[in-house]
């Protein structure tokens, strides 16, 4: 979906540089680092750090989601996505800032600049502009409270071995999604009774496909790793009637699961000398399925279905299975993906 920059080592590497040096600078410098190599690495890593901080009051999130977005925004129009360069080289700004606080404060004023020399407070929205939500002046408290979450996360790192870390982060998920496999298809039902899962989903896009059509908007899911599993199997044995204009799964085994012959829909006479490939569900009107390559979880599943496009997004996390949703330039890439021809 994007630039072919090796991002996925950008993290590693901007970590090892800011534990070198004195005690008391390395963990300080660990936004600033990565800024070095990728400004929009550090916007990610920043959300990401945010995103999972449970401690804020309500509405914290939103006000660092839209401080995120806007950055993403400048990031991506003063490179040309990465193409025109990136970090301390393309930054000078960069070159002035010594810790996070100090990256944090610096990065607010160059967007806030930025945008009131584009007219970008008063322009109305455009697809090019929809990811900024107004917000004012002022850092979020959320985007301060990344900072020393990242902090402390920094120095646990380096006080254990980092293939225990991996193999820690790694285990619950892979251990998740099995008891997930394990516990729909169990309990999956059938057309006249289905389960609680496939009612629970294939409610919500009821739902949503009502709401859609009293709005005369476009009908788009966003399934990641189990969800898009299950959200195929709704769609293509439970809920053929309803309309999906656009599905966008991400992370999932859709692909696998095909081959394996798990989906209720799913005809094992296929494929076969005239049908080389599954039908994709004909009541969707566009399937992009994106993956990152170093996501052991994520499968392709362009060379299953007829009909789906498979697209290629470098999330640079560790553990890439989770690194999706959680990078703002996933969601600005993803929103000018959509916006293509297939």
């Amino acid at each position: 979906m994007g630039s072919e920059e090796p991002l996925e080592e950008a993290i590693t590497e901007a970590l090892a540089d800011a534990a070198t040096g004195p005690e008391e600078r390395n963990t300080e410098q660990v936004l600033t680092a990565t800024a070095h190599l990728s400004l929009q690495r550090a916007i990610d890593l920043l959300a990401l750090a945010g995103s999972d901080d449970e401690g804020s009051e309500p509405g914290a999130l939103a006000d660092l989601v839209a401080f995120c977005a806007r950055a993403t925004t400048y990031w991506a129009e003063k490179t040309g996505e990465g193409a025109r360069g990136d970090g301390v080289a393309f930054f000078a700004w960069l070159k002035d800032v010594k810790e996070d606080d100090e990256f944090l404060d610096r990065l607010h004023d160059e967007v806030a600049d930025w945008e009131r020399r584009t007219d970008r407070g008063t322009a109305v929205a455009s697809p090019r502009q929809w990811e900024s939500f107004a917000l004012e002046s002022g850092l979020p408290a959320r985007a301060i409270r990344a900072v020393h979450r990242l902090r402390a996360l920094h120095v646990s790192t380096r006080t254990r071995p980092l293939a225990a870390g991996v193999r820690r982060w790694a285990a619950r998920p892979l251990a998740l999604l099995m008891g997930d496999v394990m516990g729909y298809f169990a309990e999956r039902g059938t057309l006249d009774a289905p389960g609680r899962i496939v009612e629970r989903i294939a409610g919500s896009i009821d739902e949503a496909a009502r709401d859609a059509a009293l709005r005369g908007e476009p009908l788009v899911i966003l399934a990641h790793s189990m969800g898009g599993n299950i959200v195929h199997d709704v769609l293509s044995h439970f809920r053929p009637d309803v309309r999906i204009d656009l599905l966008v799964t991400v992370g999932t085994q859709v692909g696998l699961f095909e081959e394996l012959k798990l989906f209720a829909s799913s005809d094992r006479k296929v494929p076969n000398a005239y049908r080389p490939k599954a039908d994709a569900p004909p009541n969707v009107g566009r399937w992009l399925n994106v993956l990152d390559r170093s996501d052991p979880l994520a499968f392709a599943a362009a060379p299953v279905f007829a009909g789906a496009e498979d697209v290629v997004f470098r999330t640079g996390a560790w553990w890439a299975h989770t690194g999706y949703l959680t990078s703002c330039d996933f969601h600005s890439r993803l929103a000018r993906r959509v916006g293509q021809p297939t």
